[in-house]
């Protein structure tokens, strides 16, 4: 049953809520959905077995998932950006770790406070958006609520660090052939409220407007399955979670997975709160690494469960035991703990008991969670997952080991070895709620008595807060006001930010290193000053994010560490690489650049001249720009098939003044390139952002959610 069907069940009633939700999370209901007989002009006539082979989800699926796993094929992270709080980027958030700094600090300047002097983990500059980059105005950025401003830059900057925001987004295909097939999954803390000295609240927006995902993927124009989810502070990892059943359902060829969590009003601001934004993108592991992607991390498994109205201590171990089943990994001295496999079949992780000793065995030396990251990013709700997530990728890239609650000091990270010396590859476990101190003693619960109010939403799975059901439940209607958070209005108001009922949803994630992959071959053929020229293209909203953009990258490519290759390249730029990258990997917008250079260096003293003194025409070191934003419109020829032919033809024949002409009048010669040349493609700086303070929209009008 796909998302749609599922969503057209519960809306005409025969589908109970707690099983939607279930089947959206890939997790099975408590008790078995009731069989309700459709109308004859509802059934899908069931299709007649065609002869040979049938298409089937994307290869490497495991159809043997269920029971709540995320089993089956690895999944790669190609791109990951974030903002934490004292961390305007990831290398400054590594650094942060590396130095065992705390991000705590005082409220900022502008912000309200329930109390003075008390301290948390705050982001700057919440208020700032950059409607320029995505092509709108004031009134369509006032659309927009905070949240979803800090999530779609974070979302711009990962497409961009990942090579998927030109014309390789076109061609990340659906298996119908739907072009720009990319999943949104979004993790949204509650409404947090206005920075003060708005002056006014914000009236409901209407019933029927969409969820944070389905709004980021409009204004990204991403096509792929599109959902918003709020289940506390495993949001993020839920969200995860989701986008692996997607892509393992070949739904999308690609998932955008992003959080964010903001502390606005000073309800929602106690001690240690903290805020932050990230987003990750990802692909089937064999995908990536047949389009030549650069793969940060792997995704192997995931478990996602909710204790009901148990005791939640148990359950981390459980969802630890099946995600590492779901993996194909059984740390030795593991053993059967519940035979009985109980009505929905057998439970890969109820037969496993792991003992902490078995991890280490199988390669697993750390586990991040929200206490591993608290001293960075403090009780940051939605976002916590991100931000081990986050930490986790960047201990596997670098091999090293951060502090931590068990570990005093950072420590190089040695790989696990079997018994006959085979190397086995560094993976931690990412987890929310995670290991934790046990409860204090409680009452007993008695399974037959009835359940409390808040429980019959809250208890019903790890996605009981996925925006698609929500949107259609009648509570969100009780006192007429949108519940921007994703859920059904069960969320407190006294500053708990609802956590109470929720806080039970687990979620675990097995995440390996990247493969290694062959390197390069070792670049002959001439010098580099006698090269083939090469025709260097960048675009950008405006001229002052073309100047501002061109001199980061020259910034970038004059540093000698700088441009590394993809998945063990060359460790300095190469010039067709970035050449290639910026072609290709980047969105084609109406203030252009072109220069033809034959070598790095040549490169860097075009872009920083142009940067230092930017305008159209034929500028410093032979750079030729253009502005295209008060132009009719494209050119005639522009998508014409005519036009392709003529377009490959010209790079065919390295006619490059042609190609620069044609660029600088509106046409996008990129098009017809092949996505993935034979050089190593290398990473390079996102597009520079120049957000400035604008009103806040919905869902920010001053109380909280």
């Amino acid at each position: 049953m796909d998302t749609r069907e599922i969503l057209t069940r519960f809306k005409g009633g025969t589908l109970r809520r707690e099983h939607a939700v279930a089947l959206l999370a890939g997790t099975s209901p408590a008790v078995a959905p009731p069989a309700v007989a459709l109308p004859a002009a509802d059934r899908e006539p069931l299709p007649a077995p065609a002869p040979g082979p049938v298409p089937g989800p994307v290869p490497g699926a495991d159809a043997g998932a269920g029971n709540g796993t995320g089993a089956g094929m690895p999944c790669a992270v190609v791109g990951i950006q974030g903002r934490f709080p004292q961390a305007g980027d990831l290398e400054a958030f590594w650094r942060n770790g590396l130095q065992g700094r705390t991000a705590e600090a005082a409220l900022p300047g502008g912000r309200r406070s329930a109390c003075a002097g008390w301290r948390g983990h705050f982001l700057d500059g919440v208020e700032e958006f950059d409607p320029d980059l995505f092509g709108l105005g004031a009134r369509e950025a006032a659309g927009l609520d905070l949240r979803e401003r800090l999530l779609a830059q974070s979302a711009w900057q990962t497409l961009e660090s990942a090579g998927y925001a030109g014309a390789r987004l076109e061609r990340l295909t659906a298996p119908d052939g739907t072009a720009r097939s990319v999943g949104v999954y979004a993790a949204l803390g509650p409404a947090g409220g206005a920075l003060p000295g708005t002056g006014h609240r914000h009236t409901a927006p209407p019933a029927s407007r969409p969820g944070p995902a389905a709004r980021l993927s409009r204004l990204l124009d991403l096509r792929g399955p599109s959902l918003s989810v709020d289940s506390g502070d495993s949001s993020f990892l839920t969200a995860l979670h989701l986008a692996l059943g997607g892509l393992r359902a070949g739904e999308c060829a690609a998932a955008l997975v992003g959080a964010v969590e903001l502390r606005l009003h000073p309800a929602c601001q106690r001690p240690g709160a903290g805020e932050g934004v990230a987003a990750v993108l990802l692909k089937p592991l064999a995908a990536a690494r047949a389009d030549g992607d650069r793969v940060h991390a792997v995704i192997r498994s995931s478990a996602v469960g909710h204790p009901g109205r148990a005791a939640p201590g148990p359950q981390h171990g459980r969802l630890v035991g099946r995600a590492l089943a779901a993996a194909g990994l059984r740390p030795p001295g593991t053993g059967p703990q519940h035979p009985d496999p109980g009505p929905q079949g057998p439970d890969p992780g109820a037969q496993l008991e792991v003992p902490d000793a078995g991890l280490e065995a199988v390669g697993v030396a750390l586990e991040e969670s929200s206490r591993t990251v608290a001293a960075l990013v403090g009780d940051a709700g939605a976002v916590t997952g991100a931000a081990a997530l986050v930490r986790a990728v960047g201990q596997l890239r670098h091999a090293v080991l951060l502090a931590g609650p068990d570990r005093p000091a950072p420590a190089a990270w040695e790989p696990a070895r079997r018994d006959d010396g085979t190397v086995l590859p560094r993976r931690a476990l990412v987890s929310v709620p995670g290991p934790a101190a046990p409860a204090a003693p409680t009452a007993p619960v008695d399974p037959a008595a009835p359940a409390a109010p808040t429980d019959a939403v809250d208890a019903v799975g790890p996605a009981d807060a996925v925006d698609a059901v929500d949107a259609v439940d009648a509570a969100d209607a009780a006192d007429g006001v949108e519940d921007t958070d994703g859920t059904d209005g069960t969320d407190g108001t006294d500053g708990t930010d609802g956590a109470e009922g929720v806080e039970g949803v687990g979620v675990v994630l097995v995440v390996e290193e990247a493969p290694a992959a062959p390197r390069a071959p070792a670049r002959t053929g001439p010098p580099p000053g006698t090269r083939p020229a090469e025709l260097v293209l960048l675009s950008a909203a405006t001229p002052a994010h073309l100047a501002a953009t061109a001199g980061r990258l020259a910034a970038r490519l004059s540093d000698d560490g700088g441009g590394g290759g993809r998945d063990g390249g060359p460790a300095g730029p190469d010039l067709a690489a970035v050449a290639h990258e910026l072609r290709l990997g980047r969105a084609v917008l109406r203030c252009r650049l072109a220069v033809t250079v034959r070598t790095v260096a040549e490169l860097a003293d075009a872009l920083a001249g142009f940067a230092a003194h930017p305008g159209p025409g034929r500028g410093p070191a032979g750079v030729r720009s253009a502005d295209l934003r008060t132009a009719a419109g494209p050119p005639l020829i522009e998508g014409l098939e005519e036009t392709r032919a003529y377009v490959a033809a010209l790079w065919q024949g390295g006619r490059l003044e042609q190609l620069t002409r044609l660029w600088l009048a509106g046409v996008d010669v990129c098009a017809v390139l092949p996505a993935h040349p034979g050089p190593a493609a290398v990473e390079l700086p996102a597009t520079v952002l120049r957000p400035r303070p604008l009103e806040p929209g919905p869902g920010t009008d001053g109380a909280p959610q």
